[in-house]
């Protein structure tokens, strides 16, 4: 995302915490980006399991064990939320739609369960015999089947910006061309002013110009993944030039941890906001407001280190030029080496050439005679 700063300075990255900070709490990252990779959705889903399958699956990363791939993760969440809505819908004041809507929810579910058979029944990607399996459990590597149950259900929650219906992007499309027609007529209007702010504000709910998420933690995951994988697809990233920063920085973990802090903080804050809505005394009250003021200075570091991600993602991508010359300089240096090196074993290969052709002669030699 190129409106988030990357530069060095406290004061800009100050601003660039504030930044991520505001766009998790509006749940609206600007523009559209591309679904998150099986990778950053893997890391992500690994931050919602339990302990020992998160060990597993962080062991199988560092092993070059991948997962089944389905076309991407995010198309997963899509399905899931299309699913969830039907199910929602209200068929009690309509109950000749309420076959439609099972038979919607059918059809979404079949390949919901396609795409986990799929995912978790995969030989190709996990042990089948007993040897095996047993292999790969002492290796950190063996994931039973509850596991991969566990996994898939993750993975359904794959952070991914909301999508809408046929019928509900119909509507926007037309909020869209009425609130810009009514905003031609009345430019030049007395109330122009206050035509400009209602329009304003109805943009704010409707338009799709950027992607918008159900909440602040899937924002703020999406944000962190995205970043992930901006680093990690880098030519930069992967070139000699940053060779002793990645020993330093294990970015799949990274992910990880971020979404394990995540994950928790929206646990937590569920069960408050039930017991907020249960209390029936104001020391409750009281309490439970105390409890989310702790909770919103872990939200505050926790995007502090998202930001950072953003940040090291917005530093790789800019120095793209420079690592591209390093390597250059490096692939000279080395050329230069081999060059040497080829010219100095030129006295060892003349007389490996006059060996050969010396044998040659007494073959030639020996078949005359």
């Amino acid at each position: 995302m190129s409106e988030f700063d990357g530069s060095g300075s406290a004061e800009q990255r100050a601003r660039l915490d504030d930044e991520v900070h505001s766009r998790c709490a509006d749940c609206r990252l600007p523009g559209h980006s591309e679904p998150l990779s099986d990778a950053a959705a893997l890391a992500v889903a690994a931050g919602q399991v339990d302990e020992p399958t998160r060990v597993v699956l962080i062991n199988r990363w560092h092993a070059g064990r991948s997962l089944p791939s389905i076309g991407g993760f995010g198309t997963l969440r899509n399905l899931v939320d299309e699913r969830d809505r039907w199910l929602a819908k209200d068929t009690t004041s309509k109950p000749g739609s309420a076959l439609v809507y099972r038979v919607r929810v059918a059809e979404l579910t079949k390949r919901i369960d396609h795409q986990r058979t799929t995912v978790v029944m995969s030989n190709r990607h996990y042990a089948t015999g007993v040897r095996a399996a047993r292999k790969e459990r002492r290796e950190g590597l063996h994931l039973d089947l509850d596991q991969r149950d566990a996994v898939f259900d993750a993975l359904m929650r794959t952070p991914a910006p909301r999508k809408f219906g046929p019928v509900a992007e119909r509507g926007l499309s037309l909020v869209d061309a009425a609130t810009e027609r009514v905003s031609t007529l009345a430019r030049r209007t007395p109330v122009g002013d206050r035509v400009e702010w209602a329009t304003g504000v109805v943009d704010q709910f409707v338009d799709r110009k950027d992607d918008r998420f159900v909440d602040r933690y899937d924002t703020l995951l999406f944000l962190a993944g995205t970043s992930f994988d901006r680093v990690r697809r880098s030519p930069a990233w992967q070139s000699t030039y940053f060779e002793i920063q990645r020993n330093q920085l294990d970015l799949f973990v990274e992910l990880v941890e971020i979404a394990v802090d995540a994950t928790s903080l929206r646990t937590v804050a569920i069960e408050l906001n039930r017991i907020g809505e249960t209390m029936v005394d104001e020391e409750t009250a009281a309490q439970v407001e105390s409890r989310r003021g702790a909770l919103e200075v872990v939200w505050t570091q926790l995007t502090g280190r998202v930001a950072a991600l953003v940040r090291l993602a917005n530093l790789v991508e800019s120095s793209e030029g420079e690592a591209r010359t390093s390597d250059a300089m490096a692939r000279a240096h080395s050329l230069d080496d081999r060059i040497d090196d080829l010219v100095g074993r030129s006295g060892s290969r003349e007389m490996s050439a006059e060996n050969t052709h010396f044998v040659g002669d007494q073959m030639r030699t020996q078949w005359r005679e």
